[in-house]
């Protein structure tokens, strides 16, 4: 997402200007660095609200953690006024407005400032959000940052000005609506055939270790790893079988971590990077369509034989562990 993000927002920008003569005004040129009441080696705080959380805040906050001096930033979400008057910035809380306090909120009443009002002769008329005020006092640091280039590159300033504000957050909405239905429509209902598939887990296979999804296409590893720590009794899942778009039959294994590239029992190193009519030799498995040069997946052209696939590596992972094991002679 983020990518997609740095590259939709190099397509975006507003206006550059001096800011005039206003008493609390700087430009976007002139923002002093943040304070820093703590500790040197401490990492910034970024403070804006809790509670339910918008595309305006969410938006500001990233803009300013693609600066190097906000990259580690804390998010800190709170309306305690003594928390958030401990933060290097805040964003749309605080009911205050001061960029030479690092203050960027648009909230109270006296606040009625668009990009016309601060840079006149730009047409853009709409009252600023808190990240319109994040994009015009560091926008053309971002982007001089994001480019690789300084902030007088004339470069700067014209994507600055190419397509306004407002394009920005449509995009950084579109993707947040996006990945919001992803959880409603997925997400969510996975969790469900997860635990179904947990349940009926012996049914496939007597170890316990081999689960099915009725469906493929589905979300299952962050269910899975939240769900099997109460199952009874505990066992460790090695195997998730489902089919793919074509019909045909995965054997997938579970990672050791949630972000792993490691399985916790991956499929037979003879067996990886192999196909077809060479893989069914090699398995002794007719059917065989491929299995992974790392051996995280496996295809078969039918529920049996993905079954099988599964249950080869579980025995011959079990067999060297019994014959090692001095009770089972």
């Amino acid at each position: 997402m983020r990518r997609r993000f740095l590259r939709c927002f190099l397509t975006i920008s507003l206006p550059r200007s001096t800011l005039q003569n206003r008493q609390y005004m700087l430009s976007p040129e002139s923002v002093p660095p943040p304070k820093r009441s703590r500790g040197d080696m401490a990492p910034p705080r970024i403070g804006t609200h809790n509670g339910t959380f918008h595309c305006d805040e969410a938006l500001a906050c990233a803009l300013l953690r693609l600066l190097p001096e906000y990259r580690d930033a804390e998010i800190v979400r709170t309306r305690d006024p003594e928390k958030l008057a401990s933060c290097d910035i805040v964003v749309d809380v605080g009911g205050e407005y001061d960029p030479r306090r690092h203050r960027y909120d648009h909230h109270q009443r006296s606040f009625t400032d668009t990009m016309s009002s601060l840079c006149p002769g730009k047409p853009w008329q709409t009252k600023l959000s808190s990240a319109g005020l994040i994009y015009l006092h560091f926008g053309h640091k971002l982007l001089a940052q994001l480019l690789g280039t300084s902030e007088e590159d004339s470069m700067v300033g014209t994507l600055y000005d190419k397509a306004g504000f407002k394009r920005a957050m449509d995009l950084v909405q579109e993707e947040f609506l996006q990945r919001l239905d992803f959880y409603q429509h997925s997400w969510l209902p996975a969790r469900a055939l997860v635990e179904e598939a947990l349940a009926q887990r012996f049914q496939v296979d007597p170890s316990g270790e081999i689960v099915e999804l009725a469906k493929g296409r589905c979300p299952w590893k962050e269910h899975l790893y939240h769900l099997e720590s109460g199952l009874s009794p505990p066992v460790a899942i090695m195997f998730v079988i489902y089919t793919d778009q074509a019909g045909q039959w995965r054997v997938q294994c579970v990672p050791k971590e949630p972000h792993s590239f490691q399985s916790r029992l991956p499929l037979p190193e003879p067996w990886r990077g192999l196909r077809d009519e060479t893989l069914d030799q090699v398995s002794g498995i007719p059917g065989c369509i491929f299995v992974h040069a790392s051996g995280f997946i496996g295809g078969h052209r039918t529920r049996e034989g993905a079954l099988s696939m599964a249950r080869a590596t579980l025995a011959q992972h079990l067999t060297p562990m019994l014959a090692s094991n001095p009770l089972v002679q």
